[in-house]
């Protein structure tokens, strides 16, 4: 509704500007289409339609530049699939399957031709005649030696697909097959189809040693993976596993309210999936039987594939819809991305083995190849021992991580994964990095701050910090300084050599946070007598005292300006000029319960977090709202930026670290540049004349 006003705006700003307007008419003109654009990214990216909303921020950006635009295109970007190649034929695309290897796309076609495609060049490879009619279920062998596909009227075919030469055929079903499965030892095909049967082939002799069956249609097979059970999907609405040494069933699995489109076993044999027209992904646990999860889904399903981890489910819907979901256990199948791929039902679809590229194909003719990003948007680690006090970067990709059970040294892969290296037993509740990145402040619980060694670890200086719990150490921006709060008073230390320089005086209680403004000359400091201080660092003396009301958990120097931010339990975000004791700015007067504040070192973003289980996002100066960052649960107690800016990594209650992309945001693509290029990776184009996205996929 907000887009479709701002069009009606356009127009008129339009009309005016073709009967005399002037330049004013071209600027408003502009700013609406720039806002109109933004507004449809909003939309599309709140739901999960990436592609889209990276196209609209874009667009947008080529009207007018806005930060708000810069966070949505780069947030987009960082999230969306980008199509790798799409074919377009006369009838439907019906079955889809990759080699295990993931280098060969098998499809199936209406046109009754099986065909096989080089997946990273989209190549054409070979074409497979010999069916009759159209082929709706193919399936490669484990060793990727065989390809068998089937369809009308129900004989099974086994390809050499490599020499494209028929190996055999086998008949015995009386109507159209839907599913086929290799075995894990690919000595058996199992094969399911509208005659109600599920049949289990000997390859070696054709024989058909074993028949199961449904009271419908059978949909989907699958072997599980040490071959000794079946599983069969069906549009009686049941699932079903059989034993194939016993020759009858164990498990009928019951709840779904249509029938049951797809079926899987995860890698570890544990656990089922099964996905119905019902809108519901059911998850069971393999050995009993008995249904362990429930994902709901926004759209309906046609088909589904889900990777043997039981990581990403790919869906397919009767609306066009392809939808990548979360499959991982506790994240409530969560929608990743929504793609409007095709003009009619899906049909098929598939998951490559690497987990990132997948494929689908549509009633509408269209195969499309998609791939995920190679970085993950965000990468969310379990399993800390206790929940995370403390975060610091000691170099571009390496995180410390602080708690009461001692501190820990995070390496960030290529991939964005975390690797666990070398830490400390010592409790750190709060840490600080020299900006030369050679040594790491350490608070701790026992009222004393340690300085270390960066790469190694090694304790160089041992310091008293007070009466209590070291909540708060700073380096001064030479290094030469670091400031240490135990209670109420402030202690500053020479460093390398450990020699006290100083003590600031003034605090009435505990002291919870502290920075040094960019010249070092500046120190601000708050806590739980509720002000906010600033310090001459070179005369120790008092410079301002900023009345807060609460108790102050935050404060941080922008690069940039002598500004201060503040925050706390029950204050929002405030941004001060410490020249006078001026405040200049509210951001956000819900956003109470500040636990953490981190700008980001070139100064444009502010990061906010605490009682609520997100990190909000703001733009410096301007103090604009940009977005949020979720995924995580409980209170988030402490955030960090790379030295490079290229990624925000948070801690919450639930005892995760969730590492968070952030490059695309801070280095954005120049506005108006390469949309035709961001376009044709998203399968998209911009329609003028009727001023909207439209689908390009299918094209040669």
């Amino acid at each position: 509704m907000r887009w479709w006003c701002l069009m009606l705006l356009l127009a008129s700003c339009s009309a005016h500007r073709s009967s005399g307007g002037g330049a004013m008419e071209d600027a408003n003109a502009r700013d609406l289409r720039a806002r109109i654009h933004e507004a449809r990214g909003e939309a599309a990216a709140g739901s999960r339609q990436w592609s889209v909303a990276a196209a609209s921020f874009a667009l947008a950006r080529a009207s007018r530049d806005s930060l708000a635009a810069q966070w949505g295109q780069g947030q987009a970007v960082d999230r969306a699939s980008t199509l790798r190649w799409s074919k377009r034929f006369q009838g439907s695309v019906l079955a889809l399957a990759f080699t295990p290897d993931g280098r060969v796309l098998a499809s199936g076609h209406y046109d009754s031709v099986v065909r096989l495609w080089d997946v990273e060049r989209g190549e054409l490879l070979a074409e497979l005649k010999g069916h009759t009619a159209e082929v709706h279920a193919v399936a490669f062998s484990p060793d990727g030696r065989w390809l068998a596909s089937a369809g009308r009227p129900g004989e099974l075919r086994v390809w050499d697909w490599r020499q494209g030469r028929l190996h055999q055929v086998i008949a015995g079903h009386s109507d159209v097959v839907l599913g086929l499965a290799f075995s894990p030892d690919g000595r058996r095909l199992a094969s399911g189809g509208l005659d109600k049967a599920v049949r289990v082939w000997d390859l070696e002799t054709g024989a058909e040693p074993l028949r199961f069956e449904h009271d419908d249609n059978v949909i989907a097979v699958a072997f599980s993976p040490d071959g000794g059970r079946l599983l069969s999907t069906s549009a009686d609405r049941s699932a079903r596993v059989w034993d194939l040494g016993a020759r009858r069933e164990v498990h009928r699995l019951m709840g779904h309210g249509e029938k049951v489109e797809a079926g899987a076993f995860s890698s570890d044999g544990q656990r089922i999936m099964t996905a119905a027209g019902d809108r519901a992904v059911r998850f069971w646990d393999a050995r009993s039987g008995q249904l362990t999860d429930v994902f709901r889904n926004s759209g309906d399903v046609s088909v589904a594939a889900i990777d043997g981890g039981f990581q990403l489910l790919v869906q397919g819907g009767w609306d066009g819809r392809v939808q990548l979901v979360d499959g991982q256990e506790g994240h409530g199948g969560a929608l990743l991305e929504r793609m409007d791929a095709h003009h009619a039902a899906v049909m098929s679809v598939a998951l490559s083995p690497d987990g990132r590229t997948f494929a689908s194909g549509g009633m509408d003719g269209v195969l499309d190849v998609w791939r995920r990003p190679e970085v993950p948007a965000q990468v969310l680690l379990r399993g800390p021992g206790v929940w995370v006090e403390a975060l610091a970067f000691s170099q571009d990709r390496e995180l410390l991580a602080g708690g009461e059970d001692g501190w820990r040294r995070w390496r960030i892969t290529e991939g964005g994964a975390l690797r666990q290296e070398e830490g400390g037993a010592e409790s750190a509740v709060s840490l600080a990095v020299s900006p030369d990145r050679e040594r790491v402040g350490v608070g701790t619980l026992k009222g004393r701050a340690l300085v270390l060694d960066a790469r190694s670890g090694r304790v160089l200086l041992e310091l008293p910090g007070g009466s209590g719990s070291v909540r708060a150490v700073a380096f001064s921006p030479d290094g030469t300084r670091v400031a240490v709060a135990g209670g109420a008073d402030i202690q500053l230390w020479s460093v390398p050599d450990g020699r006290p320089v100083g003590l600031l005086q003034g605090h009435t209680d505990k002291v919870w946070a502290l920075a040094f403004d960019s010249t070092g000359r500046r120190l601000a400091s708050g806590g739980k007598d509720q002000t906010v201080r600033t310090w001459d660092v070179e005369r120790r003396q008092p410079l301002l005292r900023l009345d807060m009301g609460e108790p102050v958990r935050a404060v941080v120097f922008t690069p940039s300006e002598p500004h201060l931010v503040t925050a706390g339990m029950r204050q929002p975000v405030r941004v001060w000029d410490v020249t006078e004791g001026r405040l200049l700015k509210t951001l956000g007067e819900k956003a109470v319960g500040v636990l953490a504040l981190a700008v980001s070192p070139d100064g444009r973003f502010l990061a906010s977090s605490g009682m609520e289980p997100e990190v909000k996002v703001w733009g410096l100066p301007s103090g604009e709202p940009l977005g949020t960052l979720t995924g995580q649960q409980g209170f988030v107690a402490a955030l960090a930026f790379s030295p490079d800016g290229a990624l925000l990594v948070s801690a919450a209650s639930d005892r995760t670290l969730q590492v968070n992309r952030f490059d695309s945001i801070a280095h954005p693509a120049p506005a108006g540049a390469g949309i035709d290029d961001l376009l044709r990776r998203y399968g998209l184009a911009w329609d003028e004349a009727r001023f909207r996205l439209t689908s390009a996929a299918g094209s040669d």
